[in-house]
């Protein structure tokens, strides 16, 4: 299989010999049918112009009596260095010059002039190419009858010396066999450099595709160019920046969740141990682990069903069920809820809106949203501090704003607070617990209901998560 140097190379040398051989057929095959037809078209228009004018003479005796017939010929003659002759119908000489030679015409020129004197004077335009006999120059001989009326009054005949064009030719050709030859180096070397230029990139961007095909992210390609080939080696470096992030994320990913998991389990297993051994007949103990027990049970359901629901959302498995809610009655629920976890901290909601202003989505998923957002907010925010929730509206739209008083985000890691497995830092500098998967669901929900979302954040002064939600009465189809 050739490769893309190569094809790209052939291409280029077809394209030169191309332009080699138009070269040749028009400089040197062409080059005498053109000087012909150019040359003897400009000729020959010229001598049918002044025989117009002698038609409308009264007779061919007034030639030279008229000024302007007398300078168009004359101009003729000595542009073009040719010999013109006028006779009437019966073969008598009334105008004759030649150039350099004043009256006399060449001697050898007699015979076919006779032809085309009486070709003209039957009415035949006569054209012949001759060639003298003892110098062998190229003439073309020219001949045009003279009308009075609807009768032949007589004829021009124009002997055109024909320039010869076969030392031209032989010239060219020596210096087009030079110039093709060094040309034809030059561009075997210019081809296979600006084939290498163009491919090498793209042979990089291909090994590199190949490289991370095999799972090794770490490798980058150097890229100086700014065209497209450069936009698409540094699209090539950034996912392989994208792909390193994801492996990282992973590899915490399977970390976290191991954590997680094995912290309930033990827990599960060793509560379960002491009741089967130790507290089995103490009531009020074993009614206390057999809680704990629970507890830990729901949080190991809680970490299997994010994982779940992510895996179930970027698939495109689950529909939507969309219906009206009443957005109050669910917020003050979640601030009920949460409220009895943070024992010394409160969830303030702040609404603008009536509390009969229903929006339209998939309730359960909606909620979803809530709870992740706040236990999100609570997650990064002192102990000391409560979370807010602003609600307001605009005439189709609810826009919903989740607010904590925690450290901020970096402005650096706002564009990867959606992404899977990304978990942010405590106040206190150490990693959260949990999945990282909260957020990375909330993008998906919300995308699902193609609700405009965002984060607004700053170091030192908290973090707000926003985002839309369609009335009720103006909502669109998902």
């Amino acid at each position: 299989m050739r490769s893309v140097r190569t094809k790209l190379w052939i291409w280029i040398m077809a394209l030169i010999a191309i332009i080699f051989v138009l070269l040749w057929m028009f400089q040197i095959v062409f080059l005498e049918k053109f000087y012909l037809t150019l040359e003897l078209g400009t000729v020959t228009k010229n001598i049918n112009q002044i025989v117009n004018e002698i038609n409308n003479l009264n007779s061919l005796t007034e030639i030279r009596e008229s000024t302007y017939i007398m300078e168009e010929m004359d101009t003729l003659i000595y542009e073009k260095q040719l010999s013109l002759v006028i006779i009437d119908s019966s073969f008598n000489n009334v105008y004759q010059a030649s150039y350099g030679s004043g009256s006399n015409m060449p001697g050898a020129m007699k015979e076919p002039v006779a032809k085309a004197e009486e070709s003209a004077l039957k009415g035949t335009v006569y054209r012949e190419k001759v060639i003298h006999p003892k110098f062998n120059y190229h003439f073309m001989i020219y001949g045009v009858p003279v009308y009075k009326g609807e009768y032949i009054s007589g004829a021009m005949i124009a002997i055109i010396p024909l320039a010869s064009v076969e030392e031209t030719k032989q010239i060219l050709k020596t210096q087009l066999l030079i110039i093709v030859s060094i040309l034809f180096v030059v561009s075997i070397v210019t081809a296979f450099i600006l084939a290498r230029s163009f491919t090498n990139p793209i042979l990089q961007i291909s090994n590199m595709a190949e490289t991370y095909a095999y799972g090794n992210f770490e490798k980058r390609i150097e890229n100086s160019r700014n065209d497209e080939i450069g936009q698409l080696a540094k699209r090539m470096n950034e996912m392989g920046e994208a792909l390193v992030r994801n492996e990282v994320l992973q590899k915490e990913l399977i970390a976290n969740v191991s954590h997680e998991l094995r912290t309930p389990l033990s827990l599960i297993r060793g509560y379960a141990e002491i009741i089967r051994d130790v507290t089995g007949d103490n009531q009020e103990k074993r009614e206390k682990q057999i809680g704990i027990i629970i507890e830990e049970t729901q949080r190991l359901s809680e970490i299997v069903e994010d994982i779940l629901s992510l895996s179930q959302m970027q698939s495109g498995t689950i529909i939507l069920e969309c219906e009206k809610f009443y957005l109050s009655e669910m917020l003050y629920q979640m601030k009920e809820r949460f409220e009895l976890q943070q024992e010394k901290r409160e969830l303030n909601i702040y609404s603008l809106i009536k509390e009969e202003a229903a929006v339209v989505g998939d309730k359960k998923r909606i909620q979803q949203v809530f709870y992740n957002l706040i236990a999100n907010a609570f997650s990064h925010s002192p102990e000391t501090e409560n979370v807010e929730i602003r609600i307001s509206e605009t005439e189709s739209r609810i826009k919903i704003e989740v607010i904590d008083q925690g450290e901020g985000i970096a402005k650096e890691d706002l564009g990867h607070v959606f992404e899977r497995y990304y978990k942010g830092k405590s106040v206190n500098g150490k990693k959260h617990s949990g999945t990282g998967l909260g957020l990375a669901i909330v993008k998906s929900i919300l995308e699902m209901h193609q609700s405009a979302y965002g984060v607004e954040s700053e170091l030192g002064k908290g973090t707000i998560f926003w985002f839309v939600l369609n009335k009720a009465d103006s909502h669109t189809s998902f």
